[in-house]
């Protein structure tokens, strides 16, 4: 029992990060109830598509990745795809922690220099990743603990200022821009093979952990965005911590900045050393052209002007989780076909369905520009 709440903590503590905090601005903007009915259906999307990559492990024998199962089945072609993704899902990711992290740092010194701050914090990051230090497993979850905290404090402090009007109306100009950004906080397929590694011999509570896994963040999007949108309606910053200060007391968002920034800058050391290790393992750079690299892009991309928290978060998740959920789709009904092991649950879902779920996400990842 003890593996099933390790897997579940790995699947939900990588869920649960950055885009918690953009998911209330566009609820707010498209209106709380189709707001709360794209948190749902995505979130239904991500679930089955979780448990068509669990399947996928379970079907493949060794140990690999998304980039590895994609050269086992399609090919070059296959490897390529997923290491697109890859990509654009930790550069994007990069940009958007640096984006906000640099603001939070300005809001809790009170300076308005945010560039400068995060200028600051790349630097320090960048010898950290240099030297390859990554943020501690337990830190990571550690932190969600903390942000869950918050969460519920925000809920306790806010209860008597919610008003019921903030629920009502809705604006469909804005029908695609909540789509990357919850994509984006609902993604965390990249852990499955790792809470299969966990279940090693536990093959048949890998279903169980992964829809628990995958549950416990909706709900917890979903009581966010009901607490935050509750209490700022129309008001809503693009970071959500921002314009707190109109509703709550200071201390609470200031409590709020530091721990995005405690989730982000971790989350920025991860995936940065990811890269890194990407660059010099798989592509056979040096260490130090891996190092530069890996990070790089996202300063120059971050001095260059793109400093939009939502746009980078909407552009991130619609790409990279489009082309990720089209690879985990084209591969499972593959592997069914020519997997060589028994796995412990097959999914059973229609063409049509998987039709659905492939147009859904093709049409996403040209939604940051409809």
């Amino acid at each position: 029992m003890k593996n099933i709440y390790r897997a579940i903590a790995t699947l939900v503590g990588t869920t649960i990060g950055a885009g918690i905090f953009g998911i209330p601005f566009v609820v707010s903007k498209i209106g709380f109830i189709p707001g709360i009915l794209y948190l749902i259906i995505l979130g239904i999307f991500m679930l089955l598509l979780n448990l068509s990559y669990g399947e996928l492990i379970l079907r493949t024998p060794g140990d690999h990745q998304l980039t590895g199962y994609g050269n086992i089945y399609l090919g070059k072609f296959g490897r390529s795809l997923a290491t697109l993704a890859l990509f654009i899902s930790l550069y994007g990711a990069l940009l958007a922690y640096l984006i906000k992290i640099g603001e939070f740092l300005a809001l809790i010194f009170g300076l308005d220099e945010p560039i400068l701050f995060s200028v600051l914090f790349f630097i320090w990051a960048g010898i950290a990743i240099y030297l390859g230090l990554r943020a501690v497993s337990v830190l990571e979850v550690l932190i969600v603990v903390f942000l869950l905290g918050l969460i519920f404090l925000i809920g306790i402090l806010g209860l008597g200022r919610i008003e019921p009007a903030n629920f009502s109306g809705m604006d469909l100009s804005f029908l695609f821009l909540p789509y990357g950004v919850i994509l984006f906080a609902l993604s965390g397929s990249a852990v499955i093979p790792e809470m299969e590694e966990i279940l090693r011999n536990e093959h048949h509570n890998l279903k169980k952990s992964i829809i628990i896994g995958s549950l416990i963040p909706l709900i917890v999007y979903i009581l966010f965005v009901l607490v935050i949108v509750g209490i700022c309606g129309n008001f809503v910053s693009d970071d959500t911590i921002t314009n707190l200060p109109l509703f709550l007391p200071k201390w609470i968002v200031f409590l709020g900045a530091t721990l995005a920034i405690l989730a982000m800058g971790s989350s920025f050391l991860s995936l940065g050393y990811v890269l890194r290790e990407v660059w010099f393992r798989d592509f056979k750079f040096s260490k130090f052209s891996g190092f530069i690299l890996a990070c790089f892009p996202s300063l120059v991309l971050f001095l260059a002007g793109a400093k939009s928290f939502i746009g980078i978060l909407g552009i991130t998740g619609a790409a990279a989780g489009g082309l990720t959920g089209i690879l985990i789709l084209i591969l499972s009904q593959k592997v069914k076909k020519t997997g060589k092991q028994e796995p412990a649950y097959s999914l059973n879902l229609s063409k049509f369905f998987i039709f659905i779920l492939f147009l859904m996400f093709l049409v996403g990842m040209i939604s940051p520009f409809i």
